[in-house]
């Protein structure tokens, strides 16, 4: 064999000259040499794929599954849905929304509860139960109630697993089967399950318990009675007529008596302020003063000045006549001058401004006996206004909770006449379509069983063929050399003169 290395030269003249690796142009003579040549390895790594694919397919058993059919009818549902006025004229749509309803009823937790409930777990799934014993027999008795929990959640998710139910595309036929070991076992359970869900269908649209819902109503409407006499009592035994309003209307008449009260104390301390200020002004003013003064100088010399100008009519200024007025005049004014009080007449009375500081005086000590009379009033409406409102405090988690008792059975009166009206109305609709699904043919018992087992061998040949193919061809890119003359003829473009074997 001749080395794909020996092809290119080794001398540095050559490598300089340009010279480059290219791989072998193989064949498919070529490629199945180099496979041939791969077997042992091939082989090596395709036996221990097939050997544990024929061990998981083993280890598969034989399940028989039972299958049945059920018919769907529509009913007074589809008869009332929107834009559907002819019964005999249902649309496939319709149709389908109706099917998938009952496909989502069938697949419910519920039908596989119940269905279990009617066959013992140590028949049906005889693994799972050795199991739970062999782990409650080593566990403390405490624990045992949560290891049959744990029992039955998984019964339940074998049972959904092993359960089929599908329909084709707008048909009212349901298919429906089950898987199980023993062929037997499998159609009793199928039979189970579509018994389960009739009468589970049955409960949720069949005849409703409206008499029920009746009793129930009653019962509560007598619990609202009692509970209305609980507070009429607890309002006549605290006199109180309207809790809610009196306690506002105490609380409201609090914050005026507050504020009034407040307004009054102001004008107490304003007041006394007015008080004091007019008593300094009575003690600085006097009580009496001078009203009216008669002086009869002034008068005696404006009559001598009359008497002269009268003489001058008839006299001259140097007549005694004249003269003699003069000097009376003269020894007046002098008279006058020297005075320096006026003189005659004096009369004294009450002084005005005295007075009226008094009466404002009396005025406002009124007012501050009025304004103090006036508190005391104030403080006991307060007082007494605040002992309402305590008591209200005191009363107000009784009256909660009376209220709240009521309040909460109005709401469930109501609910429940709801519901009633509701149920009523619905009873007569679902009792015409309780009986709309009916089953074309009980469960069969199956005469062959399939099982897995033939698939996951073929996969598991499948698998080791292409891994070892993948490991034979990842050998042949990684080989050095030629396997033919005509790969290196190919290869370099030349033509092979001879071949010498391995030495």
């Amino acid at each position: 064999m001749i080395k794909s290395g020996e092809r290119a030269p080794s001398s540095a003249l050559h490598a300089d000259a340009g010279f480059r690796t290219v791989r072998p142009r193989l064949g498919f003579i070529d490629l199945m040499l180099h496979l041939w040549r791969a077997k042992g390895l091939m082989i090596l790594v395709a036996t221990p794929i097939i050997a544990v694919g024929v061990l998981v397919a083993l280890s598969f058993s034989k399940n028989y599954e039972s299958s049945s059919r059920l018919y769907v009818r529509a009913g007074d549902e589809i008869r009332m849905a929107p834009g559907i006025h002819d019964a005999s004229r249902e649309s496939p749509l319709q149709i389908e929304q109706i099917v998938q309803g009952e496909l989502e009823l069938l697949r419910s937790p519920v039908v596989a509860e119940r269905t279990l409930n009617k066959f013992d777990l140590e028949q049906l799934y005889p693994n799972l139960t050795d199991q739970a014993f062999k782990k409650a027999s080593q566990a403390p008795e405490i624990q045992h109630e949560a290891i049959r929990f744990e029992l039955r959640q998984t019964a339940l998710e074998a049972f959904t697993k092993n359960f089929g139910s599908s329909a084709a595309p707008r048909t009212p036929v349901i298919n429906i089967s089950f898987r199980h070991k023993n062929r037997l076992i499998a159609a009793e359970v199928l039979d189970a399950t579509m018994a389960s869900y009739l009468e589970y269908r049955t409960e949720l649209f069949g005849a409703r318990p409206v008499s029920q819902l009746t009793n129930q109503r009653k019962r509560l409407e007598g619990e609202l009675a009692d509970a209305e006499q609980a507070i009429n009592a607890f309002l006549d035994e605290n006199d109180i007529s309207d809790f809610d309003n009196e306690r506002s209307t105490a609380q409201s008449l609090f914050s005026e008596v507050s504020s009034a009260m407040f307004a009054v104390d102001s004008r107490i301390s304003a007041v006394e302020g007015q008080l004091a200020s007019t008593r300094t002004q009575l003690d600085s003013t006097p009580e009496e003063l001078d009203i009216f003064v008669e002086d009869t100088s002034a008068q005696a010399l404006r009559d001598l000045e009359i008497q002269r100008n009268q003489a001058l009519v008839s006299f001259r200024e140097d007549s005694l006549r004249v003269q003699a007025i003069d000097k009376q005049i003269s020894e007046l004014k002098a008279f006058i001058d020297a005075q320096s009080d006026l003189s005659g007449t004096i009369r004294r009375g009450p002084n005005p401004t005295y007075q009226a500081l008094e009466t404002r005086f009396n005025d406002l000590e009124a007012e501050a006996e009025s304004l103090s009379e006036q508190k005391m009033v104030l403080r006991r409406q307060l007082t007494n206004v605040d002992k309402q409102l305590k008591t209200f405090m005191l009363l107000q988690a009784q009256w909660n909770e009376l209220n709240r008792n009521r309040t909460f059975l109005e709401n469930n009166v109501r609910i429940i006449a709801e519901r009633e009206q509701q149920e009523v109305t619905i009873a007569g609709l679902a009792a015409e379509s309780a009986d709309s699904v009916a089953i074309l043919e009980p469960a069969t018992v199956p005469l062959r069983g399939s099982s897995p087992r033939f698939a996951i061998a073929f996969a598991s040949v499948m698998l080791a063929g292409f891994s070892a193919l993948g490991v034979g061809l990842l050998r042949m890119l990684t080989r050095e050399g030629f396997a033919t003359a005509s790969a290196l003829q190919r290869t370099i473009g030349l033509p092979v003169l001879g071949v010498v074997g391995r030495v």
